[in-house]
């Protein structure tokens, strides 16, 4: 649990709105207060992903194998 409110206290306003984006599109698909939670927690997963650079560039592998 302190954890994820370490996480929460760092977050911008940027990732805040985001989280506030997800949470309401999964109220919308859902339908309710479920699918509000649904959302934000997706949304939370989603933000620490891409916090930790899961959604950089992605590199093959390399041409030649190391020696």
């Amino acid at each position: 649990m302190d954890e994820i409110r370490a996480h929460l206290k760092a977050f911008r306003t940027t990732d805040w709105l985001l989280l506030i984006a997800a949470a309401l599109i999964g109220s919308a698909i859902f339908d309710g207060l479920i699918g509000l939670i649904v959302g934000a927690i997706l949304g939370y997963l989603g933000i620490l992903a891409w916090h930790k650079g899961t959604f950089g560039k992605r590199r093959g592998p390399p041409d030649e194998p190391r020696v």
